[in-house]
């Protein structure tokens, strides 16, 4: 899927209550990292990059409870 495609529709679940609880967004991603092939040339590179985007849902769910 294209990028801005990707986007659009990420914005269109969010707006129709699609998306995941944070908490379960979490969830998904441990279990998407579990998934990954230790043996991938591409293993550390994306486990890197699901780990920065839960570390992002983290940042966020945080910040909705205890604001800055």
């Amino acid at each position: 899927m294209e990028k801005t495609k990707a986007l659009v529709t990420v914005i269109e679940m969010a707006r129709a209550g699609l998306g995941f609880t944070p908490a379960d967004a979490l969830d998904h991603i441990a279990a998407l990292i579990a998934q990954e092939d230790a043996e991938s040339p591409f293993h550390d590179r994306r486990v890197e990059e699901l780990l920065r985007l839960g570390a992002c849902i983290w940042s966020l769910r945080r910040d909705l409870v205890t604001p800055r």
